[in-house]
């Protein structure tokens, strides 16, 4: 099994048997399979700055056998959207947006820097009020 998570500023990298790569954008699940994954993991995402990670793009990975998971950020609403579809959620954002405690992007969208700056987010991660402005 070849596991490919795309983490950023929401969970930071542990040691995993897995792939470790930065949060996903368009095209970037589509090439994780093409790599061989055979299990993917969205927690964080790029939106705003950049295409965000295709709805279609993960239909396609789990059409060619892909087990993808979502959480956190990115992934709990791509989770949510495509549950229907086979795309398992994981987490309580997921569980907060199965229950229509959270409805819209932006309550989960999670600013962060570049790669440069280790992804590290520009905004406050609270589960219900997700981006206030950081201190750090």
């Amino acid at each position: 099994m070849t596991v490919h998570l795309f983490l950023g500023p929401t969970l930071a990298a542990a040691v995993l048997d897995a792939v470790i790569l930065p949060p996903a954008a368009h095209g970037d699940v589509y090439r994780a399979a093409q790599r061989g994954a055979t299990v993917i993991g969205i927690v964080d995402g790029y939106f705003e700055v950049v295409p965000a990670v295709w709805h279609k793009e993960i239909l396609w990975a789990m059409r060619e056998g892909v087990h993808v998971l979502g959480s956190a950020s990115m992934g709990a609403l791509r989770a949510v959207e495509l549950a229907p579809f086979g795309m398992e959620g994981v987490g309580a954002v997921f569980e907060a947006y199965q229950r229509a405690e959270l409805e819209d992007d932006d309550e989960v969208a999670v600013a962060h820097a570049p790669a440069a700056y280790g992804y590290r987010p520009l905004c406050e991660y609270h589960y219900t009020r997700l981006c206030e402005p950081s201190e750090r």
